[in-house]
């Protein structure tokens, strides 16, 4: 399983997951359901760097490969 089908695996209905030039963008959309620790946890395993921003009363979380 790649990482994209992971991370929606993880996420379920509780987030939408987008690949995006080499990171993934997430739409929380219940983010009382939203499994905030294995989504993090995966992304920073597979050597993503991780940031949170907020767009249109909606939260993302937006991911890129880690620069050296």
């Amino acid at each position: 399983m790649d990482a994209i089908e992971q991370l929606r695996k993880i996420v379920e209905d509780s987030g939408e997951v987008n690949s995006v030039l080499g990171g993934f963008e997430i739409r929380v959309i219940d983010p009382f359901l939203f499994p905030w620790y294995q989504v993090f946890e995966q992304l920073i395993e597979i050597g993503q760097e991780v940031w949170i921003y907020k767009r249109k009363d909606k939260i993302y979380i937006g991911s890129k490969p880690e620069t050296t």
